[in-house]
């Protein structure tokens, strides 16, 4: 008997020689945190800088003027702070009305501004003094993890994030903190006389343990936030900690999700948490790497993007991409859904990685134009376009892996092969560690593949391939997860004697662990414990967490 366990289709990765592009059009900048357009037809491209200033640009890229400057005594850029986002309203061409994300001199405050224009057609400096302060968020104990990004809904509501207060791990405890407006997407309507309301589909709103204005919890940094505008649905780049980058996705209108931070960080466990069922995964993550981290596909500070929904016809290649890249490895990636449904997204996600997508500087912002072009601003002040130099290929149609008795068959077909030496599989037991088992050399043409795992690992594999190009580049694509031995340990919680009992022909040689449904560890026990005693906790859901050399395995188990 047959069991497929998953199947994922996905796009692999340009080599070098990339075929999107980027290209300095304007330099001399700042430090870039944001770029944006007002929606009022005028084509004009604003560029926001961490030490306060907006500079207002054509469409031909010169300086027409400034929009605003923040001055020194007004603004904080000591480490990750400063200017950091940047909104207009739907109707600034009648109101003038644009939102600013600061934080204010003397604090590791958040601060989000309305400004109003006088003349929203003029270029003119926009008066400080028609500021506005809609929400100051406190409680930030460090300089860092400010994330900042504004952008407004297809809904007309007001969107943010906010970082988790800095230091490593979350020391604050935000992430999983409802009471805390740090490390969250919050949610307002700004279309009121007093600050902001709260909408009254907000997803927590009838939740006394968690704040009305949070749309999302459990984000760490999240760096750059955008709507695709021709669906509506939301894409979040989430900065990670030790391990793993992350893109979060959402189809239009469904909030309320916890992305697990501080007890996930990508698709692995961090701090010892169990990986809570009621935690959303991201849809894409990928590995961290050293200077000058030339692999790629790896980084240490992802840097979220925009679906391109331009419409020069050079660029028709990029249409329905999802474009970010790595502000520290300078690498670039493009995913996209091809499943036709937002909810089998995951599951026919293809991915081409573009190795440097920079050289010159690292990418802090990219910025959606009127028009629906990319842009991309530089940590070094340089602001530069992103477009096609050839056509994106389809280079793999699928990759998937099915368990047959003893063994897992991996298996993938290509529609082409452009300068391709060679597939390396790699295999790993936590999702974090790889080592390669085996290798098939590529056919040039478009082939099937498939290549027999004998021995696969107790508990779950993971698996990806490493392709090795004629012209020495590299690539991986995403990795799939199969369970081998489907049930190799058993929990159930006995009333009568008050403990859990668990079935396991594992060797466990590390301790057995029991976090509640949050993902707190609550109880620690011996590795040959089989009998484990819980009889003084409060009834409900339990994550068991079995640890052998190899995995890891979770259970579920119902206290009452």
């Amino acid at each position: 008997m047959r069991l497929i366990l998953l199947v994922l289709c996905v796009g692999l990765w340009l080599s070098a020689s990339a075929q999107i592009q980027y290209t300095t059009i304007k330099s001399g900048l700042g430090t870039i945190t944001d770029i944006t357009h007002a929606g009022d037809g005028s084509q004009r491209i604003f560029v926001a800088n961490k030490t306060g200033t907006i500079s207002i640009l054509s469409d031909s890229y010169s300086t027409l003027g400034v929009l605003l400057s923040l001055p020194s005594g007004m603004i904080s850029t000591a480490s990750e702070k400063g200017l950091l986002g940047l909104a207009f309203h739907p109707d600034f061409k009648t109101n003038g009305y644009f939102f600013v994300n600061y934080n204010p001199a003397g604090t590791n405050y958040t601060r989000i501004s309305r400004f109003t224009a006088a003349d929203p057609a003029s270029n003119n400096t926009v008066s400080l003094a028609t500021e506005k302060i809609i929400l100051t968020i406190t409680g930030a104990a460090n300089t860092n993890h400010k994330a900042g990004d504004l952008a407004f809904g297809p809904d007309g509501y007001l969107y943010f994030g906010t970082g988790d207060g800095g230091g490593g791990g979350d020391p604050q405890g935000s992430g999983q903190n409802g009471n805390s407006l740090l490390a969250k997407i919050l949610r307002i309507d700004i279309n009121t006389t007093s600050p902001y309301a709260i909408p009254s589909s907000n997803p927590f709103v009838s939740n006394p343990a968690i704040l009305d204005e949070i749309w999302d919890i459990g984000l760490r940094n999240p760096w750059r936030i955008s709507f695709d505008r021709q669906t509506g649905d939301l894409w979040i780049g989430d900065v990670g900690q030790n391990a793993r980058e992350e893109i979060d996705f959402e189809p239009a209108g469904t909030g309320g999700k916890n992305y697990g931070w501080n007890c996930r960080e990508g698709f692995s466990s961090y701090n010892g948490c169990a990986m809570s069922p009621s935690f959303s995964e991201p849809i894409f993550d990928y590995g961290r790497c050293n200077d000058p981290c030339s692999t790629p596909g790896l980084g240490r500070s992802v840097t979220g993007g925009f679906v391109y929904r331009g419409t020069k016809a050079s660029n028709a290649s990029m249409l329905g991409y999802y474009i970010f890249a790595d502000y520290l490895s300078r690498h670039g990636w493009l995913i996209k859904n091809n499943s036709g449904s937002a909810s089998g997204l995951r599951q026919a996600l293809e991915v081409i990685t573009v190795n440097k997508l920079t050289t010159t500087g690292g990418i802090t912002s990219f910025g959606e134009l009127e028009n629906g072009e990319i842009m991309a601003g530089l940590d070094n002040g340089e602001l530069g376009t992103i477009n096609a130099t050839a056509a994106l290929p389809i280079r793999m149609l699928s990759f998937q892996g099915v368990k047959e008795r003893d063994q897992v068959v991996l298996s993938w077909t290509t529609v082409s092969e452009i300068n391709t030496l060679q597939y390396d599989i790699e295999r790993s037991g936590d999702g974090l560690h790889f080592d390669k088992i085996g290798k098939l050399d590529a056919l040039g043409k478009a082939a099937s593949y498939r290549y027999l795992d004998a021995s696969p690992l107790q508990g779950v594999n993971y698996y990806r391939l490493k392709t090795k190009d004629l012209d020495g580049s590299i690539g991986y694509t995403m990795t799939i997860k199969i369970q081998n031995n489907e049930y190799p340990a058993l929990a159930a919680f006995s009333p009568i004697t008050g403990a859990i009992n668990l079935i396991t022909n594992l060797d466990l040689t590390l301790p057995i662990e029991l976090y509640n449904f949050q993902g707190i560890l609550i109880r620690s026990f011996e590795p040959a414990a089989r009998a484990l005693p819980v009889h003084n906790l409060a009834s409900g859901i339990y994550i068991l967490k079995i640890n052998s050399k190899e995995s890891a395995l979770l259970r579920k188990v119902f206290i009452y």
